[in-house]
């Protein structure tokens, strides 16, 4: 892209276009914004008119809602009048309390409430209360009055229910009242409620009795809403009604308007780019034959500037070759001998610069393969960058090198150009690390393999190869508060040799460890893997079934038995029979019990399987 001039340089018709692309450019916004300031005061004409027909429709729905609230507690008095008499009547009977809640009345005097309609439920004491309190006040006239629902009862969804009062009175005094509940959209017509408008009844100091709770009325924000007194009772209806029908006549008209300016907009820019396009490719043309002829003045002096820079570009390289500490040799690519030298490379391998110009590259490493790979390496991806080799040094030195290598032309020829980082002290550093850290490994396993026979010597009894005593009470007590959690059944069972001290006071104590170790590794065979089993001590064993019911517990257990029953083991030269004597217990519909109330219960079981002749299995349900 040619460079842009500048003003003073430029043709005079490149800078006509210049001023000409920037006043229409300025006609363009112009329109944009006359257009644009049009659209807003459409909008906000439309607006107005809206709000207009909007206070008009909220006025009107609200004349038509409180009528009909009127007129439901109208009818809801005369039907509570019925409740005023004690004396039962058809039209008691026949009456259905709308809108009350559930259609539940209650009588609430100074001492009690008695419900007289409704489906039975008690009257909360926060609303027996307020009804008591109520009563007590000189406010108190027989008429309906509606009290806000108590701040105790004011959970989720009820927040648009309202406490209904009628006192009974005798002689200008009131002990008792009548009290229900009702919704407040239940005094409104369905109708009314199609677009969804906010409203809340008040009392006539502005305090919020119920809502539906779509908008906070509250004393900041009743200027923005209507309101209207109801006649039935001294409250106000609040409402903020908005029509869906005119929201969406004026988002439609938004729309279309916006649109309308939008496909202009576009349209007049569209047409100003390509305007612009136009002024553009003249200034362009026109500063293309003012820039080549600069360009052709320009040309001698700046490639005599360039061929001086390059001479000293060659001159310093030359010295940075020489000075830079990394070694470097030129290598005649068809020969391998070595054409040149720095002294950094003379010094890592221990020689003079005209020493080197006597060798040949496959000489200088220890091992001539290593130099024939790299080669091969050079000629297939035509660079070696950061290869390891050991390179023979003049004083017998071990010498280690990072050898990169590189084709390029040295005075007229094909040469190789090969640079040596001394990496010797690297890499014998390196060594020791690794002998240390060999050492390290092997310390890490003797210790993992102490830390292993510990945790065994701890965990497991030394005869049987089961978990002792200790570890399984513990492992059995957190599985026990896992299975509670996961809402789990779990089962325990304890198991005892039957007659195992005739077979230590027969054969001796040989023969008694050989039949514990035959017990222990029938029963490692017959468990399922998430089954534990641990030796209690002696000749008792115990079993953690986790995720099994009771009578699935006592059918492994049974198998077990029939299993160990059936087997015989020889022990010098003695063939002996073990049965053992088992009880099985389990935690109760998902609750895991107290593992000490668990073993308890098997071993109640086990004290009835010895009972009834040993070789059994008993369970014992909580």
């Amino acid at each position: 892209m040619t460079p842009t001039l500048p003003p003073e340089q430029q043709a005079p018709e490149a800078q006509r276009a210049r001023r000409l692309l920037r006043l229409s450019w300025v006609l363009a916004l112009l329109v944009l914004a006359v257009m644009w300031g049009g659209v807003i005061e459409g909008l906000r004409q439309r607006q107005s008119l809206l709000s207009a027909q909007q206070q008009t429709q909220q006025a009107e729905w609200l004349r038509l809602s409180s009528a009909a609230v009127d007129d439901r507690l109208r009818n809801l008095y005369k039907e509570l009048q019925l409740f005023a008499n004690d004396q039962p009547s058809l039209a008691r009977d026949a009456t259905q309390l709308f809108p009350l809640q559930g259609g539940s009345l209650w009588l609430v005097d100074a001492s009690q409430q008695q419900q007289l309609r409704g489906q039975q439920q008690a009257l909360s004491a926060a609303a027996a209360l307020q009804v008591r309190q109520w009563l007590q006040s000189p406010a108190v006239h027989p008429a309906l009055t509606v009290l806000p629902l108590p701040v105790i009862d004011k959970r989720p969804g009820n927040s648009e229910l309202l406490q209904v009062v009628l006192p009974l009175c005798e002689l200008e005094r009131c002990h008792s009242a009548l009290t229900g509940f009702l919704r407040v959209s239940e005094l409104l017509d369905p109708e009314q409620l199609v677009d969804h408008p906010a409203y809340a009844v008040l009392d006539i100091n502005g305090s919020v009795l119920a809502s539906n709770g779509s908008m906070d009325f509250n004393g900041d924000n009743l200027t923005q809403v209507a309101t209207t007194r109801l006649g039935q009772v001294p409250l106000l209806l609040a409402a903020n009604y908005r029509s869906s029908q005119i929201i969406r006549s004026f988002n439609l008209f938004a729309l279309s308007l916006l649109g309308v300016a939008l496909v202009l907009s576009c349209l007049l820019l569209l047409m100003m780019w390509r305007i612009s396009q136009i002024l553009l490719h003249v200034e362009h043309s026109s500063n293309q034959f003012n820039h080549a002829q600069q360009l052709l003045a320009l040309t001698n002096s700046s490639l005599r500037e360039k061929m001086r820079t390059l001479i000293d570009e060659q001159r310093d390289q030359q010295t940075l070759i020489e000075t830079v500490q990394v070694g470097v040799l030129i290598v005649d690519a068809s020969e391998l001998s070595i054409l040149t030298s720095n002294d950094a490379a003379a010094r890592m391998l221990g020689m003079s610069r005209q020493m080197l110009q006597r060798q040949t590259l496959p000489a200088l490493f220890h091992n001539p393969q290593r130099c024939e790979e790299l080669l091969a390496v050079l000629q297939e991806q035509q660079i070696v960058t950061d290869r390891e080799a050991q390179l023979n040094n003049h004083n017998h030195k071990v010498c280690w090198s990072m050898t990169s290598m590189r084709y390029l032309q040295f005075r007229e020829r094909h040469a190789i150009a090969v640079s040596l980082i001394d990496i010797t002290e690297r890499i014998a550093h390196a060594q020791r690390l690794q002998d240390e850290k060999q050492a390290t490994e092997r310390a890490l396993a003797q210790l993992q393999a102490t830390q292993h026979e510990l945790y065994q010597r701890a965990t497991l009894d030394d005869l049987t190869g089961l978990a002792n005593r200790r570890h399984f009470l513990s492992f059995a007590g957190k599985a026990l508060e896992r299975a509670r959690l996961a809402d789990d059944t779990v089962a325990v069972a304890l198991i005892d040799l039957d007659h195992f001290k005739n077979i230590n006071d027969r054969y001796g104590h040989a023969a008694g460890d050989a039949a514990l170790q035959h017990f222990a590794s029938n029963l490692r065979a017959a468990l399922p893997d998430s089954a534990m089993a641990g030796r209690m001590g002696g000749e008792e064993f115990a079993l953690l079934l986790p995720d099994t019911s009771l009578g699935e517990a006592h059918a492994i257990v049974d198998v077990l038995r029939n299993g160990i029953a059936a087997q015989s083991f020889h022990t010098d030269g003695q063939q002996l029979q073990l049965t053992f004597s088992a009880g099985v217990a389990a935690s109760r519909n998902g609750h895991a019990h107290d593992l000490s109330e668990l073993l308890k219960l098997a071993d109640k079981a086990l004290y009835r399987a010895k009972a009834n002749g040993r070789n059994c299995v008993e369970s014992s349900a909580p």
